[in-house]
């Protein structure tokens, strides 16, 4: 695998250190050569233009600005040239509701926390394997998915949030 990866650039995106050292690591032990890091979503926005990743890895909860929010403000930049750069978001924070409002913000995959090698590479490898197309509506922009099951998405979100 490590010839597929060795010139993809990765940004990861995580407040926590460790967990940022620890994707690394298993990054780097997947062929990945060409990483950067960064701490929260505003950081990520200057590294996306500076560095020009091929794919980022970002939390979901995160100070400053969560990774739900980095996803639709890159999203929506369309002056950005890697605006549509493949997005995993890998979070512990896994219930339902959290997958759901990652893959409305626009991320490509949902990748639960604890991670393992193989579970990230296989979803590096799908990313890179299946051709993306991306669809841009007035209330969604990211890879193509059944509408009907954004809406659907977004309706169970809305009346999660008016129950609370």
């Amino acid at each position: 695998m490590s010839a597929i990866f060795q010139n993809v650039k990765v940004l990861i995106v995580d407040p926590n250190q460790g967990m940022r050292s620890i994707l690394a690591t298993v990054l780097r032990g997947l062929g990945f050569f060409s990483l950067r890091l960064a701490e929260n979503g505003e950081e990520a926005l200057r590294n996306i233009e500076s560095y020009g990743p091929d794919l980022v890895i970002t939390e979901l909860k995160m100070p400053v600005m969560d990774g739900p929010t980095f996803v639709r403000r890159l999203r929506n930049d369309e002056n950005n040239p890697n605006n549509m750069v493949p997005i995993i978001i890998a979070s512990g924070h896994s219930e339902d509701k959290y997958v759901r409002e990652c893959l409305i913000a626009g991320a490509d995959q949902f990748l639960a926390r604890p991670i393992s090698g193989q579970s990230l590479a296989d979803r590096i490898s799908r990313i890179i394997r299946d051709e993306r197309q991306f669809v841009r509506t007035p209330d969604y922009i990211g890879p193509a998915r059944n509408l009907k099951v954004v809406e659907m998405m977004k309706a169970s979100i809305h009346r999660a949030a008016s129950a609370a």
